[in-house]
C-alpha cells in the first residue's frame, strides 16, 4: 500500500464526527500538557508524564467522539444545551478513565475517592479541548457551505407541468393530494396532474428525503424538525409543514441531515426534542 492511499485512508477516517484532523490537535495538546505539567504532574519522570498526558487527552477524546453524535442530533440549532449534555455525559466517563491511568503507569494503588477529586480538572480540560474543535472545525471548514450549496430546482418531468416563475424557483416539496401534486417552490406552489411514484423517480438524482408516504421534501428546505412518539414535522422554508411518518422517520434520524442543515442555514435557532 502506497503512502499516498495511506494518506487517503488517514483522512477520510471518522469516528463520529471527528477525524484525524482532530486527532493531530489532541496530540499536540497532550504535548502542550505534558510540557507545562499541571494539575501536580509535574513530578513525574518525563518519559512517563508524557505518556500520561497523550493517553488521558487521546483516550478522552476517543470517548467524547463516541458521545458526540448522540447529542449532536439531540440538540442540533441549540449549541449550549448541546455543549451543556456533551460535558455532563463525556466528563465522568473520561474522569473514570484518567483515574485509572496513574494504576497502570505509576503503579499507584485503585482510589475511587479519585474520580471524584478529577471532576474538576477534568472539565476544565474538556471545556478547552470543546473549544479547541470548534475552533478548528470552523477554520477548516468556513461557511462556504452556505454560498456553494447546491440550488435544488424540480427535475425536467415536474419542471414542464409547472408555470415558468414556478419552474425557475427553488424546490421545497412535493406533496400527493388525490390524483395531484402539490408543488411547493418559494415562488409559490401549484398542483399538476401525475403520479407521486413517477415524481420519486424523476426527484430520486436531488438532495431531498420522502419523509411521509405522501411527501417528497428538499434538504435545504428544511429549517427544524421535531420529534414526539416516533414522528415529526419539519419546518419548510415557506412557512409550511411537512409530516414524518414513522415509516421514515428511523431513516432520517440515521442520516446526516441536522448537519448538514445546520451549516446550509446558521440561522437555524429551534432544536431536535
Amino acid at each position: 500500500m502506497t503512502a499516498a492511499i495511506v494518506i487517503k485512508h488517514l483522512m477520510t477516517f471518522r469516528l463520529g464526527r471527528s477525524g484525524v484532523i482532530e486527532l493531530v490537535g489532541l496530540v499536540l495538546f497532550g504535548l502542550f500538557l505534558a510540557t507545562i505539567a499541571p494539575f501536580g504532574t509535574a513530578a513525574a519522570p518525563g518519559a512517563f508524564r508524557h505518556l500520561y498526558w497523550q493517553l488521558a487527552v487521546i483516550g478522552g477524546g476517543l470517548i467524547a467522539a463516541s458521545i458526540e453524535p448522540i447529542f449532536a442530533r439531540r440538540f442540533t440549532g441549540n449549541p449550549l444545551l448541546f455543549v451543556l449534555a456533551q460535558l455532563a455525559a463525556m466528563t465522568p466517563a473520561i474522569a473514570v478513565w484518567v483515574s485509572l491511568l496513574p494504576v497502570f503507569i505509576f503503579g499507584e494503588p485503585v482510589s475511587t475517592g479519585r474520580i471524584l477529586q478529577l471532576l474538576p480538572d477534568v472539565l476544565s480540560i474538556n471545556i478547552a479541548v470543546l473549544v479547541l474543535t470548534w475552533l478548528a472545525r470552523k477554520a477548516l471548514n468556513p461557511s462556504k457551505a452556505l454560498r456553494t450549496a447546491p440550488e435544488v430546482f424540480a427535475p425536467l418531468a415536474i419542471r414542464r407541468k409547472l408555470p415558468p416563475r414556478l419552474a425557475r424557483a427553488r424546490l421545497i416539496a412535493v406533496e400527493a393530494e388525490d390524483h395531484y401534486l402539490c408543488i411547493r417552490t418559494e415562488a409559490g406552489s401549484a398542483l399538476v396532474a401525475m403520479r407521486l411514484g413517477d415524481a420519486l423517480d424523476a426527484l430520486s438524482p436531488l438532495d431531498g428525503f420522502r419523509t411521509h408516504r405522501s411527501w417528497w421534501v428538499a434538504r435545504t428546505a428544511v429549517q427544524a424538525v421535531r420529534w414526539k412518539g416516533g414522528r415529526g414535522t419539519l419546518a419548510l422554508s415557506d412557512g409550511s409543514s411537512a409530516p414524518v411518518s414513522r415509516t421514515y422517520a428511523a431513516g432520517l434520524k440515521d442520516t446526516d441531515w441536522a448537519a448538514t442543515v445546520a451549516q446550509l442555514d446558521p440561522s437555524v435557532s429551534d432544536h431536535l426534542q
